[in-house]
């Protein structure tokens, strides 16, 4: 009986995440689909067509390498918070950690109208106080993921590891990468996650040359065109799948090397 209870809650979930999926891959491949047809008939690849030959592919591909940057500087940053705090011992230790999950709580309106005013005052670029504000609303997602990490294994496996008279870059690379990996690479595509779908950030801070894939691809989904938002939102998600299979790829191969 357990066994079958499982199984509804696992298929219930499975078809909770693949439907809407299955809807855009319809509407991507079809126009439309009339009530009195049992399938789809009116093939087309008119979305992706456009998706090309507007060069919107080209945003596409800027926007992952710009929220790469932000996924790399987000999860360097969470592994020196998290080296920190679990190296120290004070009474304000939970208090200085819950610091770091403020920017989940912020609106995002609201620190994007400060720091405007802030950066029009300032000599930083437009690209820079971008990458600022894309790593402020990654770097707790990242930080919880690194920290709950160090909070079940520790650093006590690097420590002995420096004395028995390893360097603090040898106990790093061989010894802390190989427990670790798997958790930066979890923090790595969280933060991904967060700066690859910002689409008020760029749109109140960046100008012309700061348009990410969620700008171009949030007008379509408002329109009536089912077929090219369709598109467009497969589009979307394979760049990120993209990402994640790299990211994988490169940790299997640190784990094969350090093994």
């Amino acid at each position: 009986m357990n066994k079958f209870c499982y199984r509804v809650v696992l298929i219930m979930i499975f078809a909770f995440l693949i439907l809407p999926i299955l809807s855009m891959v319809i509407w991507a491949f079809f126009t439309n689909w009339r009530s009195t047809d049992i399938l789809p008939n009116s093939f087309t690849l008119a979305g992706f067509q456009y998706f090309f030959t507007s060069k919107d592919w080209y945003i596409g591909i800027k926007s992952v390498i710009f929220s790469v940057e932000v996924a790399l500087i987000a999860t360097i940053s969470s592994i020196m918070v998290s080296r920190f705090l679990i190296t120290i011992n004070i009474k304000a230790k939970i208090a200085l950690e819950s610091i770091f999950y403020l920017p989940m709580l912020l609106p995002v309106i609201s620190v994007c109208l400060g720091s405007h005013k802030l950066f029009l005052k300032s000599p930083l670029s437009s690209t820079f106080a971008l990458l600022i504000l894309h790593t402020y609303f990654s770097l707790p997602y990242a930080f919880k993921m690194t920290y709950s990490y160090y909070t079940v294994w520790g650093i006590e496996e690097e420590l002995t590891a420096r004395g028995l008279g390893a360097s603090f870059w040898q106990a790093f690379k061989y010894i802390n990468i190989p427990i670790y990996i798997k958790g930066y690479i979890g923090s790595f595509f969280m933060a991904f996650i967060i700066s690859y779908s910002q689409y008020f950030i760029n749109l109140f801070i960046g100008n012309n040359k700061h348009v990410n894939f969620s700008m171009i691809m949030t007008p379509y989904i408002t329109n009536s065109n089912r077929n090219i938002s369709a598109a467009y939102t497969l589009m979307y998600i394979f760049y990120g799948v993209v990402v994640m299979i790299f990211t994988s790829l490169i940790g299997k191969n640190i784990l094969r090397k350090k093994s």
